[in-house]
């Protein structure tokens, strides 16, 4: 009971900390919108934690915290493909600005 007590103080401080975020435009509404659901299904499996094994029956698996487990490395995966896919993309315009810029630098000591 008291590791359900501290996980949602937990919850609930990233939860502010991220409308905080939202609020200094420092997060999209989408973004803001996304992170939500995720710490709210977290809650919901810290108070509920019987949910988790009611949704594992529906979808096969054999025990709750198994398909929490599953998810979660699904997810992680997920997120690092697309945080690898925006670090090429930075990638790129880099090294396009760095060639614009030499160039650029070229030209005019040229003249």
């Amino acid at each position: 009971m008291l590791i359900q007590f501290i996980l949602v103080l937990i919850i609930a401080v990233i939860i502010w900390r991220q409308a905080v975020r939202l609020k200094n435009k420092e997060l999209t509404v989408k973004q803001f919108a996304g992170w939500l659901v995720i710490w709210l299904a977290g809650l919901i499996i810290v108070i509920w934690p019987n949910s988790t094994a009611w949704l594992a029956g529906i979808v096969g698996v054999g025990r709750g915290s198994d398909l929490v487990i599953y998810l979660s490395v699904i997810f992680i995966i997920y997120f690092l493909f697309r945080i690898l896919l925006r670090i090429e993309k930075i990638e790129k315009n880099l090294t396009k600005l760095t060639r614009e810029d030499a160039i650029k630098t070229y030209d005019s000591s040229a003249k």
